[in-house]
């Protein structure tokens, strides 16, 4: 495929399609839309529509180290293999764990939203949930507040820009 024409004449499985008649479509009203999209070939929707009950999860380092959280919705690009994070000290350790943990969730949520009786999911977001803000905390006490809204100010002393920001690099 050399271009966008000859991509949409193969997903609408149309070589004939006439890329320059004029249609309704106010995205691009150089092509006609008129016709159905053939998504045969993307199991995308097919596997995300028909999740069972409780859809097989990574945990959550391995579904923030490839970007998602559903094993059954993980397709991988060729012979690419996800590069392992690791932490060069126990700051950038609680750092990773919490942005694992966000993932997780947010991954979680995306789905609940489409799914929201899924019981055993509501549970997982929980646990995800009660483990971000234990870290959150512990991360916190130790080295000063991710947030402007995360820590209560245990002085008058107005702390938020007194440690080394997240992006930062401490060595």
């Amino acid at each position: 495929m050399n271009n966008f024409n000859d991509y949409y004449n193969y997903m609408i499985g149309n070589t004939k399609a006439n890329p320059n008649a004029i249609g309704s479509s106010m995205v691009n009203p150089g092509l006609n839309y008129d016709h159905k999209v053939n998504f045969d070939n993307n199991v995308f929707q097919d596997n995300f529509m028909n999740l069972e009950n409780s859809p097989r999860l990574y945990n959550p380092n391995e579904g923030f180290t490839k970007g998602n959280m559903f094993s059954n919705l993980y397709d991988p690009y060729k012979n690419y293999k996800p590069m392992e994070i690791t932490a060069s000290n126990e700051r950038q350790n609680l750092m990773n764990q919490i942005q694992m943990y966000k993932f997780a969730m947010n991954d979680l949520v995306l789905y609940l939203d489409v799914n929201p009786k899924n019981t055993s999911l509501i549970k997982t977001y929980n646990d995800y949930l009660m483990k971000y803000r234990q870290l959150v905390e512990q991360y916190e006490k130790m080295y000063g507040p991710l947030s402007n809204d995360g820590m209560l100010m245990p002085t008058n002393e107005w702390i938020w820009d007194n440690s080394p920001w997240p992006w930062e690099v401490e060595r």
